[in-house]
């Protein structure tokens, strides 16, 4: 399309480059020098935009099924339809309420984190904070693309006025405990399987010393954080076919990371933040085991560490909302790493039951949260589109609507 000489594209919200700006899915075109009048809005929407967005999302979702099937498939290598039949029929499921106990653990544990990180910023409870963390795991349970978190920050931002920047920084600290946490624990089972062949089991001390590697990068980038950005950056430089836009990805994604600093300041409150992750984490290893048990799998706890490390890798793979078949490899290839003689169909049962113990009262939970907050299912497309921003308005817990937010997209 030809644009006319005295046009140009002016800023519509927020994100910029160069001569051409992208809002909401959409380009926006003004003539040149003239600024919308206050609360006007820009319907001069190039439609193939909207176009590649859908295919884009469309291709994205297609690949993620594809794998999610084959990894289902390679799950079942070694099963039967009686014998995975027998299993559930002899599984022990008065395990499901410790199993719950220790999801609800797991998750409120995971806010109670989220409010000592935002505790800087605004005096969030963790009672607050913990239905738009169950929306953020239930739009990943029904979203693609691991989508959840940017829905609860939309949440928190919208309801409680926290600037996005600021909950996004929490977010992205949030994953660098938790890959210190995971990796640990999964060194440790690693390290205490009777059974593991001595590749594992050297690889399981390369693992451990790369934990303390990233430990001593977190405490710089803690501690000296300007300086640790440069380095980085540098260091990036070096790299050689290195993509411009992944580097300003990670660039970006640090400097989020430092906002969000402030909460990390203390000796003391990282200690407790670190130790509130590893107790995470460690309680999930639970569900993994206790999963096992109940279908009679002979493992010790460090299986379900183990199979917790190997899950938080798959999960970072594209595939279908809920992780399904994901999970089920993770289980399998988990088993097989440990050398341990288990029928395929009990470990297929138990990954199954692990995983829709999880899944369903996470996604009730979420959906629940969200009604209560006057939003429903379709508007979580509409934030991940970054639409919802102006069309959806966010109730209060006990369904006031709060007062428009005063941080406008320049500020954010």
């Amino acid at each position: 399309m030809d644009i006319p000489l005295n046009w140009s594209y002016a800023p519509c919200f927020t994100v910029k480059s160069e001569n051409v700006e992208y809002t909401n899915g959409a380009f926006c075109m003004r003539p040149a020098g003239r600024m919308p009048a206050s609360g006007a809005t820009t319907n001069n929407i190039l439609f193939p935009s909207l176009v590649q967005k859908f295919m884009k999302r469309a291709i994205g979702l297609i690949i993620g099924i594809v794998v999610s099937v084959v990894c289902f498939a390679y799950s079942m290598k070694g099963t039967s339809a009686a014998e995975l039949r027998a299993g559930f029929q002899q599984a022990n499921y008065l395990t499901l309420p410790i199993m719950l106990a220790m999801l609800f653990g797991f998750y409120w544990l995971k806010a109670m984190r989220w409010s000592w990180l935002l505790s800087p910023v605004t005096p969030l409870t963790t009672r607050q904070l913990f239905p738009p963390l169950l929306i953020g795991f239930a739009a990943n349970n029904i979203l693609p693309a691991h989508l959840g978190e940017f829905v609860r920050v939309f949440v928190v931002r919208k309801q409680h006025k926290v600037p996005f920047s600021t909950v996004f920084s929490t977010v992205v600290l949030e994953r660098i405990f938790d890959v210190v946490a995971i990796l640990g624990l999964f060194s440790v089972g690693l390290m205490f399987t009777n059974d593991l062949p001595d590749d594992y089991r050297r690889n399981a001390l390369f693992l451990a010393a790369g934990c303390v590697f990233v430990v001593i990068c977190v405490a710089l980038y803690l501690i000296w954080t300007d300086w640790f950005l440069k380095l980085t950056e540098t260091i990036i430089g070096w790299v050689p076919f290195m993509p411009e836009s992944l580097t300003g990805k990670i660039l970006d994604m640090l400097r989020a990371g430092a906002h969000g600093l402030a909460a990390l300041r203390s000796g003391r409150a990282v200690f407790l933040i670190m130790l509130n992750s590893i107790a995470q984490w460690l309680l999930n290893g639970l569900l993994a085991y206790t999963a096992l048990r109940a279908f009679h799998v002979p493992v010790t706890p460090t299986a379900g560490l183990i199979i917790t490390g190997v899950i938080a890798i798959g999960v970072t793979i594209p595939s279908s909302p809920g992780y399904f078949g994901v999970i089920q490899y993770c289980f399998a290839i988990s088993m097989a790493a440990q050398g341990l003689d288990i029928d395929p169909s009990l470990v297929l049962g138990a990954s199954l039951y692990y995983h829709i113990s999880m899944y369903i009262p996470v996604t009730v939970l979420g959906v629940h949260y969200l009604h209560s907050l006057g939003m429903r299912v379709s508007d979580l497309i509409k934030v991940a589109d970054g639409s919802a921003e102006q069309e959806t308005p966010v109730q209060t817990m006990n369904g006031d609507q709060p007062e428009e937010s005063s941080v406008t997209p320049e500020k954010v």
